[in-house]
């Protein structure tokens, strides 16, 4: 508890004095109700902050970037005498700081509702940290942590559209895939013979021993695999770090999205706190989910996944790698992995396409065959941010 009654003891001392010099009891009198107004404030400010409850409800608890929501406080304590409005100390999303307000009402239930916009992609417990209790006179104050009155909020990433991806003339497309069902060098199973079936794929031996047609099962081949490969390494430190983040996310949300809708199969391994593979099975919904949980907590290390890509890509049909670096040490494992055969496209997030160091090492790359893409990151519609209280609360 914090206590400003230097001046009013100080005050009531003096007047206690001079009444005691004088023999006023006027002035003696004010002297104690001076104390008893020091006593009663003490009082009801330990009261309120010892009953006080505080809920926090948000109207959405999952938003999509940019949209927005309200956050609901209500608050109540069962002190029946005189305190001050209520302060709350409100915990805002990354992008915004906190701050804190000021009830209207003295009563002993009051509640507040502010609007909120999903600035940035990510988990958030957002609320009120704490309160602030005090007396109508300011002489007693008691902040009160309230870590039950705060709420989770999912953020998830936007999609936009992105071109398909191209397959390697070497490799199995949808187009080969269609003239490998017809390979006759593999049986399964068999089936009974169906209308429209060809005779090359009729087992005319068992036929005979059963007195009925059966045509021979093939199994197919797999589809060829899209992977996708999302650097979750905290991009670098600075005022856009937040959007570059964002641009990340989305970019692997927006290539899941367009993949979704093709006949092949996709892995994308996120790596951090929450380490997990995202597959066309999942759906989109759920994968939106998993992608805001990426929180870049991973320092280092992601030219040895591309490494290790490289070495696994007989199942490959085609490979999207998404960063917000190009550095000499990507270099190396992204051409040999385009050498290994699959098509490659780099997505390169970053607020300036044009940087100078980047060109020879994006004209390197185009001459082995890699797609090449920027995306830039959302920044302009979104306000100054602390990105560290960003990270911080992913």
């Amino acid at each position: 508890m914090k206590r400003r009654i230097g001046k009013p003891l100080f005050m009531a001392a003096v007047l206690a004095l001079t009444a005691l010099s004088v023999g006023s009891a006027g002035l003696l009198a004010a002297a104690v109700m001076i104390i008893l107004l020091l006593i009663v404030s003490a009082v009801s400010v330990r009261w309120a902050a010892s009953t006080l409850t505080v809920r926090c409800a948000l109207a959405d608890t999952t938003l999509t970037r940019e949209q927005s929501t309200e956050l609901r406080a209500t608050v109540r304590h069962r002190c029946p005498l005189p305190v001050a409005p209520v302060g709350l100390f409100v915990s805002d999303l990354p992008g915004y700081p906190e701050r804190l307000i000021s009830l209207k009402g003295r009563r002993g239930s009051d509640s507040y509702t502010m609007g909120l916009m999903a600035a940035h992609v990510g988990v958030f417990r957002m609320g009120v940290r704490s309160c602030i209790v005090s007396d109508p006179f300011g002489f007693f104050t008691v902040e009160r942590e309230t870590p039950e009155a705060t709420a989770v909020l999912t953020i998830l990433p936007r999609t936009f559209d992105v071109e398909k991806l191209k397959f390697a003339p070497a490799d199995t497309g949808l187009g080969t895939m269609a003239t490998a069902r017809e390979d006759a060098s593999d049986p399964m199973d068999v089936r009974a013979w169906q209308r429209g079936d060809s005779l090359k794929k009729v087992h005319w031996k068992l036929s005979a021993r059963r007195r009925t047609l059966l045509t021979r099962r093939f199994e197919e081949p797999a589809l060829p695999e899209v992977l996708v490969l999302l650097d979750c390494t905290r991009p670098e430190r600075g005022i856009y770090e937040g959007t570059v983040a964002d641009a990340l996310l989305e970019t692997a949300a927006s290539v899941f999205a367009v993949q979704e809708k093709e006949n092949c199969e996709l892995r994308l391994p996120l790596w951090g706190s929450h380490p997990t593979e995202l597959t066309l099975r999942m759906g989109l919904p759920l994968a939106l989910e998993r992608l805001a949980q990426v929180d870049f907590s991973v320092t280092e290390g992601f030219d040895r996944e591309l490494i290790d890509a490289a070495r696994r890509v007989r199942q490959i049909g085609a490979a999207v790698v998404i960063t917000s670096r190009l550095t000499g040490r990507l270099l190396d494992p992204l051409i040999m992995l385009r050498r290994q055969g699959p098509a490659v496209r780099l997505y390169l997030v970053t607020v300036n396409p044009d940087r100078e160091d980047w060109q020879p090492l994006i004209a390197r790359l185009q001459r082995v065959g890699i797609e090449v893409c920027s995306v830039m990151p959302p920044g302009g519609n979104t306000p100054p941010f602390d990105p560290e209280s960003y990270f911080r609360n992913r």
